[in-house]
């Protein structure tokens, strides 16, 4: 693990935190003692707090999921799309990722979009499933990239202000216990100026399979309804045969607010 994780890494709360390396045993403690681990090189921010709600629930499904989670998806992609590039790509494409960029994806699950974004770039990741994480770390070795990975909420993202030149969520944001507060920690993190991305399925898609226990419950509203009034350069639209949203947004320039 970088010792200068620090830099940009903080409790949720907002306290410094410093590294330690006991016996072997890494971890990040804050300046009220608090103990955060690091697993494999996986900043756990969550052993400190008890999920609630549908952050509680998808944990556990994904943590359950994740071995399988690769398989599934480039099977549906193949599918839908032809194979996964195809279908990954139609939102990707929209990120502007420049060599030396810091970059965090929100919900990076098992990092599948990470071999097709700039390799010249800083890249961060965050999920509320270690499991899908751990999958991600496997991935991200036998690509030969380098990528630091937080275990942590949306809703409570344990970064310093203005740290991204890049921000995106590609799946997830649907189920979120309160996405409108992930939105805010998204601008609040990004730096000024910064195109934000958020994708997930559709209404659409939810309504195809509500049968189903895994949709019905979530009814998905437009995600462009969580934006402050402060937002600029608002897009959306749908992709993958409308599966999918994409809405990009920008935090206003300092000058601005």
């Amino acid at each position: 693990m970088k010792q200068n994780i620090t830099e940009i890494i903080t409790t949720p709360a907002g306290e410094n935190l410093q590294y330690f390396n006991v016996e072997e045993n890494e971890f990040l403690q804050s300046q009220t003692g608090i103990k955060y681990p690091i697993y494999r090189d996986i900043v756990c921010f969550l052993d400190t707090i008890s999920l609630t709600g549908n952050n509680k629930n998808y944990q556990k499904m994904y943590d359950r999921f994740a071995m399988f989670y690769d398989f599934a998806t480039k099977f549906y992609a193949r599918l839908k799309s032809g194979n996964e590039k195809n279908r990954l790509m139609q939102y990707l494409s929209l990120l502007d990722i420049k060599n030396g960029d810091k970059v965090l994806e929100i919900s990076i699950g098992t990092g599948r979009n990470i071999k097709y974004l700039n390799p010249d770039a800083e890249f961060y990741g965050l999920d509320i499933s270690l499991g899908m994480l751990k999958q991600c770390q496997k991935k991200i070795k036998r690509l030969k990239r380098e990528i630091t990975l937080i275990q942590a909420e949306a809703e409570n993202l344990p970064i310093k202000n203005e740290s991204f030149d890049v921000v995106f969520s590609a799946g997830g944001f649907n189920f979120f216990n309160d996405p409108g507060k992930a939105v805010r920690e998204m601008l609040r993190i990004a730096k000024s100026g910064t195109r934000i991305l958020i994708t997930d399925e559709t209404e659409k898609l939810r309504l195809k399979y509500s049968k189903s226990d895994f949709y019905k419950a979530n009814e998905i509203k437009n995600p462009a309804a969580y934006l402050p009034d402060s937002c600029t350069n608002i897009e959306y639209k749908e992709i993958c045969d409308g599966d999918l949203y994409v809405l990009t947004f920008n935090k206003p320039l300092k000058t601005a607010l």
